[in-house]
């Protein structure tokens, strides 16, 4: 048998599962207070700015995404002002005094994502598959500054049936064993609930 990747921690953000379905550009407004890294889950930002390349919306950049937010998608690579390919955009970064840089985000409503859960003592368990949940990140949404990757993880002890989460669990990935006494970091492929694309959420159902 196999290593069980549900006892490893090892937190790569939100990938996309299976094709990537759409993807579109994004700015990132100067100096943002918070890491913005691959596989970061993001949230539109609401207005958008004129750039070198055209006007593009921008993402928030001055908060973790909440329960009270509607996700825009998955950052699937990041860009400077200058449109080259960089590791992340970190906080205060000034760009060139107008956008920090770029972002290339999966953001179709339909997109599935797979996340690894935080760890937690109550970890996941097969019976609460289909339950709604949300998101869980340090406050700057900081991830691994050697790779790039985001550590933004599924936050175990929110898993509820009908609540209005962010996510929905759909099923556990192949290779991992969910919530047993030493497995506290299953990865999960979940669905987007409140999605910025939607005209209803679909969260509770």
């Amino acid at each position: 048998m196999g290593i069980d990747f549900a006892s490893i921690d090892a937190a790569f953000g939100f990938q996309p599962y299976g094709n990537v379905l759409r993807s579109n550009l994004y700015a990132v407004n100067t100096a943002p207070t918070i890491y913005i890294m691959h596989n970061d889950i993001v949230v539109h930002g609401g207005t958008g700015v004129s750039t070198p390349i055209g006007y593009l919306p921008i993402i928030e950049d001055g908060s973790v995404p909440d329960s009270d937010t509607h996700i825009l998608g998955s950052v699937l690579a990041v860009f400077d002002e200058n449109m080259m390919p960089v590791k992340y955009i970190a906080p205060a970064t000034a760009g060139n005094g107008t956008i920090a840089g770029y972002v290339l985000v999966a953001d179709h409503p339909d997109q599935l994502f797979i996340a690894q859960e935080d760890g937690e003592a109550n970890a996941i368990d097969l019976a609460e598959m289909g339950n709604n949940i949300d998101l869980i990140a340090n406050t700057l949404c900081e991830g691994d500054t050697d790779t790039g990757l985001s550590t933004m993880e599924l936050d175990s002890s929110s898993a509820a049936t009908t609540a209005a989460l962010q996510f929905r669990l759909i099923k556990p990935h192949e290779d991992d064993t969910p919530a047993d006494d030493t497995n506290h970091y299953a990865r999960w492929i979940v669905a987007v609930n409140e999605h910025f694309f939607n005209s209803t959420d679909s969260a509770g159902v």
